[in-house]
């Protein structure tokens, strides 16, 4: 039952955010990353790992393009998916360190690239389909980030980013899901109850 409610609901906000004018998508995706960048929290990260945006989701690209630009070490996911693992890699160029993967996402070209320890990441950017008021998320169905999560340190800051139409009351969970930080839109920054 609860499976069948999470594949309702990121089937329908994947459907509406197909839907988004890309003037809206990209003019949110702005308001949102320019708060991230006026976060305190942010300010004082060293190694920020973001993922690599892609179908409209909240466009990572700008903040990645700052963080080398001012000497903070990028960091982004790469997929493996028979083990459904997730191994941080360092970015250092977005056009010459990315290539597109069998999902059709941008991500590390592991061969080129060196490896990030996951005790390192200061601070972690969240995709997610769905999220809710006390900042649960439903990614794309596959479980990569609810398995890096368990991993994490304490210490280590999670943010969820969205539209805020992605924002609904309360999404199923179970004892896999792992609520962030906090998660910022266009119009409003969430923190847990």
């Amino acid at each position: 039952m609860e499976i069948s409610i999470k594949d309702t609901l990121r089937k329908n906000m994947l459907c509406q955010r197909k839907n988004m004018k890309l003037l809206d998508a990209n003019n949110s995706s702005t308001q949102i990353i320019d708060t991230i960048m006026k976060l305190p929290k942010f300010i004082n990260c060293k190694n920020i790992m973001l993922y690599i945006s892609f179908n409209k989701e909240v466009d990572t690209y700008p903040l990645a393009k700052w963080c080398l630009a001012h000497g903070k070490t990028v960091i982004a996911p790469y997929c493996i998916k028979p083990t459904k693992q997730i191994i941080p890699y360092k970015i250092n160029n977005l056009t010459s360190d990315l290539i597109k993967s069998t999902f059709g996402v941008m991500e590390p070209n592991h061969n080129l690239l060196d490896k990030v320890n996951i005790e390192d990441i200061d601070l972690i950017i969240v995709p997610g389909v769905v999220f809710d008021n006390d900042c649960n998320r439903i990614g794309l169905g596959a479980g990569y980030y609810d398995r890096f999560l368990l991993k994490i340190l304490k210490s280590t800051l999670t943010i969820g980013i969205a539209y805020d139409y992605q924002i609904i009351d309360k999404v199923p969970t179970d004892k896999f899901d792992i609520p962030l930080d906090f998660i910022i839109t266009e119009r409003r920054t969430i923190f847990p109850k």
